[in-house]
């Protein structure tokens, strides 16, 4: 929304991958290097074969549902989750054709997760411009992030998904308006909407940006103009001067395409593509260009006002693919939430960055400094030649705007935690990845040294790699383990409580089918979790009443088992209650498994014997 310096065309230089003309050597190593790191994350991504931890064991629990009948439905177990319906459907389709195996569910995630890989291509080609397309797609599909998310039973995928698709159809509805664009973004608005409701922030944040553009930027020009001393038009005219941030200073290239929101440009479609030879040459046929449009700057206004008009309709009317869910999506609001965590601090934010690094780990925190790096400069960098990198404070497009739609995102999501009290999780913020991805991919190309070039990506997409295999390789639960104890010292009629009931959608996948299973409180079979009003049931729950039923169904010749955690909100004295009432009627107890630490195993807790006198 703000002009942007230019620097002179000498200062200029050659994109990375063009100086010295055809590939050297260097370049074809590059190439392989980075392959076959590529081809090697595709194949890790089905490779995990850890059990299901609870929200993907509940995810199939839920999906292999029937859609109907007079049974409980998917529909009933979606109710008592709080999801809505989009990834579910799917994987009810993907469990009719391939079951519900740990590597069959698993890898409709790993299918989505590198479909997306497409989309974000052409988005990123279309905003930051070829080079930067490819360099977020291989910072993509190398990112620890997206290699666990590509692993995992869940909707997070397909979340990445969707947004590169609506980005493609929301640049589309802003360079060249048409119904056609306007019904593709409407599509993905309610099919996000559909998937997780944590979409709903980003597409509050696009809006947003796109209500921006309708008010902020002209009052901004005209700020300019009455400074200036002339007409809010000159204002206008003198800002389309300026040549494409994301094509011309920071690839060094336009793209085929110039997208009006970021370029300062409202170009029309059809409009010939800027590939002037060299720096000199870009500057000048860019001007060229402009010069020749900038007789008819009443109807690029004009253009320039209907695409973020037409970009809001889309996001309104994808309120329509989404409607026929809302009386369930009410029922939700009323009734479940997210009662294991409390809403979290805006210092959230920054972690968020940490974690679509790799998280806390050695190899995470290498990789966060090489995209701290790269993200710095895909928002205020533009390359002076050779190893350096001048800093606009000021921010330059289209790598500004990009952070703020992820950022934004982010901190819209915090702030309705706040208001709403939902929990933070890190998984989540898939919502904003899209986005961070392009500014990645726009400050790699900021990078003028070829070598430096090279070498930057190549260490990312390596030390990525390596941080997502370290990744999955850690256990998610300890349902396997326990799983192979009770095999061994079970026998039919036994009972096994499992405190809290979110330890059970794991277990039930894994545990002997002969073994009597029950969750604290409810008494209910451990495969699936209702969360309706589920800390309101959990503070008035009975702890010695579940713990003297299950007692009384093992009888005096049957062991009574505890797979439990002190660790769970809302069951800090629930589990307590059940595990003393147990060892007050049978003192005979040992812990036949040890809770395993969060660095080894992500879903922890304890297994006690409580044997017959």
């Amino acid at each position: 929304m703000t002009d942007v310096a230019i620097r002179p065309a000498e200062q200029l230089p050659e994109p990375a991958d063009q100086v010295g003309g055809r590939p050297d050597r260097g370049a074809r190593i590059f190439a392989v290097v980075v392959g076959l790191l590529v081809a090697a994350s595709v194949i890790i991504r089905f490779t995990a074969s850890q059990a299901l931890w609870l929200d993907e064991a509940q995810s199939v629990a839920i999906a292999r549902l029937p859609l109907h009948g007079a049974g409980v439905t998917m529909w009933d177990g979606l109710l008592q989750d709080g999801s809505p319906p989009l990834y579910y459907v799917l994987l009810h389709g993907w469990i009719d054709l391939f079951g519900e195996s740990n590597l069959a569910v698993r890898s409709l995630s790993a299918m989505i997760n590198i479909l997306a890989a497409w989309p974000l291509y052409v988005l990123a080609g279309r905003v930051v411009g070829e080079r930067a397309a490819r360099v977020s797609v291989v910072l993509y599909l190398t990112s620890p992030f997206a290699l666990y998310f590509g692993t995992e039973t869940r909707m997070y995928s397909l979340i990445v998904l969707l947004t590169a698709l609506g980005g493609v159809a929301l640049e589309r509805v802003l360079r060249a308006p048409s119904a056609r664009a306007v019904i593709g973004l409407a599509l993905a608005a309610g099919c996000l909407a559909l998937t997780h409701y944590w979409c709903l922030y980003l597409l509050l944040t696009v809006g947003g940006w796109l209500i921006g553009l309708l008010t902020v930027r002209p009052w901004l020009r005209a700020r300019r103009a009455r400074r200036a001393g002339t007409d809010p038009a000159g204002a206008a005219e003198r800002a389309e001067d300026q040549p494409s941030p994301g094509a011309l200073v920071a690839t060094g290239e336009s793209p085929a395409t110039e997208p009006y929101p970021y370029s300062g440009t409202a170009r029309g479609a059809g409009a010939p593509p800027v590939r002037p030879a060299g720096p000199a040459a870009r500057v000048t046929g860019a001007r060229s260009h402009r010069s020749a449009t900038r007789r008819t700057v009443p109807g690029d206004a004009i253009v320039a006002r209907r695409g973020p008009i037409l970009g809001l309709v889309g996001i309104v009317a994808g309120g329509l693919v989404f409607s026929p869910w809302l009386p369930s999506f009410f029922d939700q609001l009323a009734h479940t939430g997210t009662p294991w965590g409390e809403p979290a601090s805006y210092a959230a934010i920054s972690h968020a960055y940490g974690q679509w690094a790799g998280g806390p780990t050695t190899l995470g925190r290498l990789l966060l400094f090489l995209i701290t790096g790269l993200a710095g400069a895909g928002v205020a960098g533009r390359s002076a030649g050779g190893r350096f990198v001048l800093v606009d404070l000021r921010g330059i497009e289209p790598g500004r705007t990009l952070f703020l739609l992820a950022t934004g995102t982010l901190v819209v999501a915090v702030t309705a935690g706040k208001v709403v009290g939902n929990a933070w999780a890190d998984r989540y913020t898939a919502t904003a990845f899209v986005p961070f991805l392009l500014v990645l991919g726009l400050g790699a190309t900021i990078i003028g040294d070829k070598r430096v070039f090279r070498g930057v990506i190549a260490v990312a997409a390596l030390v990525g790699l390596l941080a997502g295999t370290s990744d999955l390789r850690r256990e998610r639960t300890q349902a396997a383990e326990a799983a192979g104890i009770l095999e061994k010292i079970a026998r039919p009629g036994d009972v096994m409580l499992v405190c809290p009931d979110q330890l059970g959608p794991g277990l039930a996948r894994t545990v002997p089918s002969w073994l009597k299973v029950y969750v604290v409180p409810t008494y209910a079979p451990p495969d699936r979790v209702s969360w309706v009003d589920y800390e309101d049931r959990n503070k008035h729950a009975d702890g010695r009443a579940v713990a003297r039923r299950a007692l009384a169904e093992a009888g005096p010749q049957h062991t009574v088992f505890l797979a439990g955690s002190g660790s769970y909100r809302t069951y800090e004295e629930l589990c307590t209650v059940v595990r003393t009432t147990l060892q007050d009627a049978r003192p005979h107890a040992d812990e036949v498994m040890e809770q395993g630490t969060p660095a080894k195993v992500y879903e922890n807790y304890a297994l006690l014997r409580f044997q017959a006198r």
